[in-house]
């Protein structure tokens, strides 16, 4: 990189949809913006820029659209890559989308001395949502640095510390709005993490920015796995995220397209498919027994209320419909280990009223031990769906 003594910017000024709406992001991305940019980072005031097209290319910029909302400012031998929010917050992804492309850039680029920031332009709309600052906390633990958090967010930006920390964090912001729930993570035993990520719209930019965290985050010993949920003729993630991912080198990435799922299904007969999972995640949220007050997820399971065993013996059905049946959120429960296995044992059912049943014969000492770990003896109304009735019907057929 050539060495300069003033401060440098170099600015993509085309958007992706520049040419259909006449925005380029030479208007937002202006001298004066460029100058507070350059007194935030370098103190200094004087500073030269260039603006340039698609075919413009050098060891930090490939042949393109502005990818990312990126600036690059060189400055004596440090360059700087500068990402800049949208100016309108929309929808809970609205400022996610350039994020995780701004940072596979920054992560794939070898130069040395480099470093990653992030700018708010003069936006309009909420931008201090739960959502938003989970993602402005995940953005920090990977790396970024705000330039100008204050006065544009009232509270302080902190990175998370832990797989866990972002784990419970997650939890509380998906409770708050079902509608955030697109990515989940959680525990399956107290060494490996789960992801659960949709590859498609928007949701692949948060799916990549809670692996590149998570990542980050990573403790020898642990195992984190990303199970990618595809749909119909949807891709996996973007090449540059999966590539980005693999370098890392601590998440093993899993496609779950229905190829996968009819392996599954042919070798298991209590089916813990990732897709079950993920349906039982969008119907129930986070895990959390429904029948105590446990939440350790390492101890919570997925229990099909019409087994999958007894789908397979069921007469008449095609494999695309035993695997509709298994793979159905509308039949599960997140039960804790002690009442799953109760339940599969059939000492446990529920009437469809949702009233828990207990078998006759059950032994007295048995009896009290079944009382003290439950709290529950109905299910939520939610719960019983006329789907998950029926499933509930064939159980007990």
């Amino acid at each position: 990189m050539e060495y300069r003594n003033t401060p440098h910017f170099i600015i993509k000024k085309n958007l992706q949809k520049s040419k259909n709406t006449g925005v380029y992001f030479s208007d937002v991305v202006t001298p004066d913006v460029l100058r507070d940019v350059c007194g935030l980072i370098t103190g200094q005031a004087d500073f030269t820029y260039q603006y340039v097209d698609n075919d413009y290319h050098d060891m930090f910029l490939e042949t393109s659209y502005n990818k990312g909302r990126i600036a690059i400012m060189q400055y004596r031998n440090v360059v700087s890559y500068i990402s800049f929010s949208e100016q309108e917050i929309g929808g809970r992804n609205s400022s996610v989308q350039s994020v995780p492309t701004a940072f596979n850039m920054y992560y794939n680029n070898s130069y040395p001395q480099k470093n990653l920031y992030y700018y708010f332009l003069n936006v309009e709309g909420n931008a201090e949502t739960d959502y938003q600052i989970l993602i402005y906390r995940l953005m920090n633990t990977i790396g970024f640095v705000f330039l100008n958090a204050s006065p544009t967010l009232l509270q302080r930006i902190n990175a998370f510390n832990s797989v866990e920390d972002i784990i419970f964090n997650r939890k509380i912001n998906a409770g708050r709005n079902r509608s955030n729930n697109s990515t989940f993570i959680t525990k399956s035993t107290s060494s490996e993490i789960e992801i659960y990520g949709k590859t498609y719209g928007a949701n692949k930019y948060e799916t990549s920015l809670m692996c590149y965290a998570l990542a980050n985050l990573w403790q020898p010993g642990q195992t984190i796995k990303l199970f990618e949920v595809l749909e119909g003729d949807l891709k996996e993630l973007p090449a540059s995220s999966l590539n980005v991912i693999n370098q890392m080198g601590v998440i093993d990435v899993i496609p779950t397209d229905m190829t996968l799922e009819k392996i599954i299904y042919d070798k298991e007969n209590s089916l813990r498919s990732p897709r079950f999972v993920l349906n039982l995640f969008n119907k129930l949220g986070n895990k959390h027994c429904a029948l105590c007050n446990c939440e350790i997820p390492e101890l919570i399971q997925g229990a099909h209320i019409w087994p999958v065993s007894a789908i397979k013996k069921a007469p008449a059905l095609s494999l695309e419909q035993c695997l509709e049946y298994a793979l159905d959120g509308e039949n599960g429960l997140w039960l804790c280990e002690n009442h799953h296995k109760m339940f599969d044992e059939g000492m446990l059912n529920f009437d469809h009223n949702g009233h828990l049943l207990l078998r006759n014969g059950i032994e007295r000492r048995h009896m009290k031990f079944i009382d003290e770990i439950t709290k529950y003896d109905v299910l939520p109304d939610e719960f019983l769906t006329g789907r998950f009735l029926w499933y509930l019907s064939q159980r007990t057929a």
